[in-house]
């Protein structure tokens, strides 16, 4: 049997797996990373930290094959956290933290570039954000470029130059395009955006296509062919996807991924690539929701709950008629694209208890996320939904997408669908690719009442937020 390595490089850890060639996972390993707020909008990790992290859990997960077993190691697939950039010398030491996705430091150039944001998202698929990596990428070549030959670029670039044996110094499709100055016509960074940002096109790493020759492993002489951003490679953890399903993630913020089918847009969506080679590449409609997991943190925090994760599936299936929640944490994500409005419940005299705010909010979820999916369906059928992401869990949350969305939803029990897309990719995409994990599933009921809370949100939403979901 051949095996695939997958690195995974997550927010809060950093993981190594070795997948047998069928899709079975036969050694795996972890390590945890730190994560710092300096400042208010100000989101770091220690980029050296994160690189160590990956490469201890490579050795590790190595270790507990047999000799024999990693001699037969014939690929290696990285995914990383999309969004965050590193500087670093020619030698591979950092030159800064790695500046994290959820950073927003770059939020006055991106208000001084507004007068571009249509155009910007016509080039990029993206709308106009700090959250992206052009932002922060500008303020790290004004930290470094004094610097002697300072390099710079996505996470997952920075990894690739540590790894590999020759310090590739390249980028793939996805990674790139989620700093807004790619090009997704001529999928490479993109002249106009570059100088808008202030980012010398020199600086950064050449583009490559998702599946590609990277170089080998410094340590493992594995060779790397295939390196995506984590979501992206979520999308393939079951192998080759079903073009009428649609992929959740629940996680901090959701995220909501569909084919796209070519010819078709939508300005209030993301435009996403799934994956490309040397000759096709693959396009995703990406719906962002941004307060998911965190509007729950903000709950918590706001009312001093203890023990949230264990009272809430008691609290869902407790409350019928929960209350409204204008859920604008984080900012309003797609299809509206707004920041700096309030959240709160709608005819709140503070008569509302705990478990009824709790399951408004978790409501207020399901309800941005079938927003995303109405958009979708309007370029194509959804009749199923594979969601993930530790929100996922919750029973109740899941039963009211299926009723409120019409459509099966199909919770898979494997935890680690990005490291399993990115081993597919590396593997070459293999036909036979097995998911070892069970799922449950849960199937549509009729709920009127439900209907008509999401009818009355949308309304609201409207009313509150000027919102043109419609356009």
């Amino acid at each position: 049997m051949k095996f695939i390595l997958a690195i995974d490089q997550g927010t809060h850890a950093s993981r190594a797996l070795v997948f047998g060639g069928d899709g079975r996972i036969v050694a795996r390993s972890s390590r945890e990373v730190s994560l710092s707020r300096p400042q208010p909008g100000h989101v770091e990790q220690d980029a050296e930290e994160i690189f160590q992290s990956v490469h201890d859990a490579i050795d590790e997960a190595l270790q507990l094959l047999s000799t024999q077993e990693r001699k037969q190691i014939r690929a290696c697939g990285i995914t990383t956290q999309r969004s965050t950039v590193v500087s670093w010398k020619k030698d591979g030491t950092p030159l800064s933290p790695a500046i994290n996705w959820q950073d927003t430091r770059g939020s006055a150039q991106t208000d001084r570039l507004q007068p571009h944001a249509n155009e910007i998202r016509k080039l990029s698929g993206l709308p106009l954000s700090p959250h992206y990596g052009a932002g922060k990428l500008h303020s790290l070549f004004e930290r470094t470029h004094a610097t002697t030959n300072p390099l710079g670029g996505p996470l997952a670039s920075f990894l690739l130059y540590r790894l590999t044996r020759d310090h590739c110094y390249c980028v793939d499709h996805t990674n790139a395009q989620r700093m807004q100055l790619f090009d997704l016509h001529t999928l490479d960074w993109s002249a106009q955006l570059t100088d808008w940002f202030g980012i010398p096109a020199r600086w950064l790493p050449r583009c490559r296509p998702v599946i590609s020759a990277y170089g080998r492993l410094a340590h493992h002489a594995i060779p790397v062919t295939a390196v995506c951003g984590d979501q992206n490679a979520a999308w393939s953890g079951s192998g080759l996807p079903d073009e009428d399903a649609a992929m959740i993630n629940l996680g901090s913020g959701a995220f909501i991924l569909a084919a796209l089918p070519e010819g078709a847009s939508d300005e209030r969506l993301l435009t996403s690539i799934a994956w490309s080679n040397s000759e096709h590449c693959r396009f995703l409609f990406e719906g962002t929701v941004n307060g998911a997991g965190n509007a729950l943190g903000w709950f918590r925090d706001h009312w001093q709950v203890d023990r949230l994760e264990q009272k809430l599936p008691h609290w869902l299936q407790a409350i019928a008629a929960p209350p409204l929640f204008m859920n604008s944490i984080g900012g309003l994500g797609s299809p509206w694209w707004q920041s700096g409005v309030q959240s709160g419940f709608i005819n709140d005299h503070g008569q509302f208890s705990l478990a009824e705010r709790a399951a408004g909010i978790i409501e207020s979820i399901v309800f941005l996320v079938q927003h995303n999916l109405d958009r979708i369906r309007t370029c194509r059928p959804i009749r199923r939904l594979r969601v993930s992401g530790g929100l996922s869990r919750l029973d109740g949350l899941c039963q009211k997408l299926a009723d409120l969305s019409g459509s099966e939803v199909e919770r898979s029990n494997d935890a680690e669908a990005s490291a399993r897309g990115i081993a597919w990719l590396a593997a070459g995409q293999p036909l036979k690719w097995q998911n070892d994990c069970s799922a449950e599933h849960f199937h549509p009921l009729h709920n009127a009442a439900l209907q008509q809370r999401y009818r009355t949100f949308s309304v609201q939403l409207q009313q509150r937020f000027g919102s043109r979901n419609d356009d």
